[in-house]
């Protein structure tokens, strides 16, 4: 994949934006970085190019952003969406690819737009987290809510974590509401995580 052979000369834009709007590419990429479930392991040496243009893969898909179904004016298309989300999962599961691009989609919905009636995430989206075969979709967007959070100070009160377990836990309330059990289960765990986590920080600093 030539644009990946170099990363500096391909504009970062543009590629999210063909991830976003172009299954195939999507796939193509997926795999770029993961092996197939279908494959043997080998323990050969990897080859040097091979090797660049799986790291700027992987760097590609770490920074992506930019959700499918999202349009140009900022608007959401559920049927562009919908049909990138069943063009991956056909071929991602004939390459064996089918877990790790799931993780992935999962990880760049947490980006997707508000729902215009009100709902924090558009209901499509919503919808597909929801889907009962959609258990990595969700771990995957749940990890990302976990690391977007990035590298923060510890607050010995554990307040930031505090609020982060309400922020979530409303969330999922919204969610549940709109008819997305599955869904909001998740981001509960979610907030019940951070609730652990402050509860931990507050233990520490008390041993100190």
């Amino acid at each position: 994949m030539p644009l990946l052979d170099r990363h500096s000369e391909a504009e970062p834009k543009l590629l999210e934006k063909r991830l976003a709007t172009q299954p195939g590419f999507f796939c193509e990429v997926i795999r770029l970085v993961y092996r197939s479930k279908n494959e043997p392991k080998t323990d050969g040496e990897p080859d040097k190019q091979k090797e660049t243009i799986a790291v700027n893969a992987w760097r590609l898909l770490r920074e992506w952003k930019r959700s499918p179904g999202l349009q140009g004016d900022g608007t959401f298309s559920t049927q562009d969406f919908e049909t990138w989300l069943k063009s991956v999962k056909k071929y991602c599961a004939e390459s064996g690819h089918l877990e790790v691009a799931m993780l992935t989609v999962g990880k760049v919905l947490l980006y997707c737009p508000a729902d215009p009636q009100g709902l924090w995430i558009v209901q499509a989206v919503a919808r597909a987290l929801n889907a009962r075969d959609a258990e990595e979709i969700r771990r995957g967007f749940v990890n990302e809510v976990f690391n977007s959070r990035g590298v923060h100070d510890v607050d010995p009160t554990g307040k930031p974590e505090k609020e982060l377990a309400i922020h979530w836990r409303e969330k999922a309330d919204a969610v549940e509401n709109a008819g997305f059990a599955r869904f909001a289960a998740t981001l509960r765990k979610r907030a019940e995580s951070y609730d652990r986590e402050a509860e931990q920080i507050i233990k520490e600093h008390r041993q100190g």
